[in-house]
Parts: C-alpha cells; structure tokens; sequence
C-alpha cells in the first residue's frame, strides 16, 4: 500500500479520536453494540431453525418406531403394546444423529402411543436448549426450541378374503361388441347365453369361442382376480390374509379352501370356468349356502382372529331354469325363491335379492359387490324377446340392490368394460384387505 495512503489513515483516525465533540465516537459506540447483537442473534437464531428441523426428522423416525412396533406387539396379543411401542421409540430417538449435537441439550422426549379403531398413532412431543456463540456477549447462552410430531400407522389387520365368483351362463356373454364380432364373423353364430351347457348340440362352445380369439365375460372377472391376487401376495399384506374362492351358478360350489397360500389361491382362479350343468342361477340360495360355511370373524389383531370379507362377482341377475346332465331334464330350480320385481319369458328372471347378503353382513362380514353390468346384446336375435323383459323390468332395480347387498357407500361397484372390471376388482381388493400400513403426519 503506498506510504501516502496509510498516512492519510492515520490522519483521519487521530482526527476522529481527537474530535472535540467526541459525537461520532459515542454514536458509533452506541451503535455498535445493537448491530453486533442483531447479526449474531441472526447467525443464532440459524443455528436454531437448523437444529429444530435436525430434531423433529428425529422425533418423526421414533414416532415411526414406536407405532409400528406397538403395531406388531398388539397383533401378537402382548397387553404391554403401548409401553413395548413407548420404549421402541425413546430408543430410536436416543440413538439418532443430530448436526452438531453437543451444541444441543436435549432431554428424552415423551412419547404416548394409542389405538383407535385400526389405527395406531404415536405423539412424540420433545424440549432442547441450542447453545449460542455470539449471542453470549448479551449474556444469552441458550436458546429453546420444542415441538411434538405426531405419526399414524394403519395396523395390518389379518383377513379372510372368501371370493365368489357367477359362472353360469349369462356370464359366458361376450366380453364387447368386438368379441361378438369376432364369435359372428369366425364361426357364424349369434349365440351367446346358454351356449356353453352340455345340453347345447354342436361346437359353439366356450373352448371353440375362446379358439377363434374372442374374450368371454368370465375370463376377464378372473384375469381380474388373478392380477388383483398376484398383488396382494407381492405385498406387506401377504403373511395377514387368507383366501377361498367359490363358483355359483343354482347352487354355490367351493373351489379352494381358506388358505394362506395365495399360489395355490392364484392357480385355482385361473382354473374357474363356466358352469357346464344347470344352467341358471340362484344367487339367494348360493349365498345362503356361503353363510352356512363361513366362520364367525374376530378383530383380525391377530392370526387366531381373523377379520372376513366376501367378495362377489356377478351379474346380478337370477332365473330358475336348471338342466340336470345325469338325466337330460330341464326343470325349474327347486330353491328358488321369488322375488319382485319379476318376469317371466320361458323362465323366471329377476334381480339380485338384498336378503341374501344379509345374514353374512350380520355375521360381521364386510360385504363388497361387482355388478359386472348384464350384457344385452342386438346380436342375438333369437333372444331379444327375452333380452328386452330383463332390460326393461329387471335390470332397473339392480343398481339398488346391488346397493344394498354391500356393506354399504365405497363397498358396491358397477362396471362394463374389461378396463372397468380389472379397475373395480382392483378397488374391492384394496378396500377389502386393507393390510399395507400408511404413515401420515
């Protein structure tokens, strides 16, 4: 630096000492104290935010532990859950990494942890002094922070998933006006209900259907299922649930037994096909027949009791022809049971019947409902006679009482398409296992 400037320093500095007023040098004393506090309460404060965000990811990890395992020892059935998921998280709080922790003094947090209904949530509520740096020349030598987070976890709950499937007749429809088509156009027919019985002379049959590439409407409920199954076993879910599937058409026959091995439940569900003897359908009867099989539920806490779902996939429409292949005979269905509103055109027809979902919704289980809409096709033309009275009189109460089968809003769904079906199969399995657990803040 040249010699002139720094004499000129020294000049100004004595000049300000010496001034004989002495303001300047008390304006900027004054001044200087405030300006130094402000910037090193701004550099503490930092260090606060800092350190209060460090702690709270803390406090969220022991909320975390302490749900999830007071979650795990209450499925066990161990009545110290709540201390169990306590300690599990005092534990993970002590032992997190914390940014320049020995700046901060902070003592164990308390931690509650509660159940309601299925959801456990863990409240960890946590106090801690920052030690400062320049805030100390105002003899301030801490800061305080606290903060409570608060973690939910959906508890997996065991569950019996019992899966009904309609595989009578009308569900061996075409899958779309595509399908149709290709029926139509490769084989040179026009029958699509009750072509599939063994009384039926001739190939058109669902094996000769399915050979010229056409899709029918029970191989998309099933592919449904199996995808909707091949999921579930690929998730948290899978050690918690257990499955049974059934087929009904007059009467209901099971098809794999309550079990936990969702393969042997998956290859099984690919094997469900259309009924080739009866011919009708009875679905009060078949789920009668379901009650008197199914288990009383428990809470679904633990292994021993489990919670239960059914299931069912149909059309939702009933008729009371069944042909009986050991004697050639068609006959009314003894088991019917009437129900309005009705009509008759060569055989009874009529919508699904609330009733029989009843006693099962009264045993506890929760009850969810595909109505795999009825196809009515113009194709057809042999049958439009009878496709017109089930379109006029029967289908209009079926979107109601599909309603009220179900275990209620969010339970029942209704769907067309093989887009719409996979979609709703989808929905019904997520809402029936309800296993995977969430974590929400």
């Amino acid at each position: 630096m040249p010699r002139r400037i720094i004499l000129a320093a020294q000049r100004a500095t004595r000049a300000f000492v010496h001034n004989s007023s002495g303001a300047v040098a008390i304006l900027f004393a004054i001044a200087l104290f405030p300006m130094l506090l402000a910037a090193g309460g701004a550099v503490d404060y930092a260090a606060t935010i800092r350190a209060r965000q460090a702690l709270d990811a803390l406090a969220d990890s022991a909320g975390l532990a302490a749900a999830e395992f007071a979650a795990q020892e209450y499925r066990k059935g161990n009545w110290g859950w709540n201390s169990a998921g306590v300690s599990a998280g005092q534990k993970a709080f002590a032992a997190g990494v914390v940014p320049n922790k020995s700046d901060i003094s902070v003592a164990a947090p308390n931690i509650a942890v509660s159940l309601s209904g299925q959801v456990m949530t863990a409240t960890v509520t946590y106090t801690a002094a920052v030690r400062t740096n320049l805030l100390r020349i105002a003899r301030i030598d801490t800061m305080a922070v606290s903060n409570s987070m608060t973690t939910t976890v959906t508890v997996a709950k065991y569950t019996d998933l019992h899966i009904v499937i309609d595989n009578s007749q009308s569900m061996g429809m075409a899958a779309s006006a595509a399908d149709e088509n290709i029926i139509q156009t490769s084989l040179g027919t026009t029958c699509f209900l009750g072509c599939h019985i063994n009384a039926w002379p001739g190939a058109d049959t669902a094996a000769s259907y399915r050979a010229v590439g056409a899709t029918l409407r029970i191989d998309v409920i099933k592919n449904a299922v199996v995808a909707s199954l091949t999921n579930l076993m690929s998730s948290t879910a899978a050690g918690t649930v257990r499955v049974a599937i059934y087929t009904f058409d007059n009467s209901l026959t099971p098809v794999f037994p309550l079990s936990s091995n969702l393969a042997g439940a998956i290859a099984a569900a690919n094997a469900v096909d259309l009924s080739t003897d009866h011919g009708g359908t009875n679905i009060t009867y078949s789920l009668n027949a379901l009650n008197a099989l199914l288990p009383m539920p428990g809470s679904g806490m633990n292994a021993g009791s489990p919670k239960g779902a059914v299931l069912l996939f149909t059309d939702a429409v009933q008729d009371h022809e069944k042909f009986t292949l050991a004697t050639g005979v068609w006959a009314n269905d003894p088991n019917w049971v009437p129900y309005s509103p009705s009509v008759y055109n060569m055989w009874d027809y009529q919508p699904i019947d609330p009733g029989g979902c009843a006693p099962i919704k009264t045993k506890g289980y929760s009850m969810l409902v595909l109505n795999a809409q009825y196809i009515i096709t113009s194709t057809d033309l042999a049958e439009q006679s009878r496709y017109g009275d089930i379109k006029n009189i029967v289908l209009p109460a079926v979107d109601s009482n599909i309603a009220s089968c179900s275990s209620g809003a969010g339970y029942h769904y209704s769907a067309n398409s093989p887009a719409q079906i996979m979609s709703a199969v989808t929905s019904m399995f997520a809402s029936a296992a309800n296993n995977i657990a969430r974590l929400s803040r």
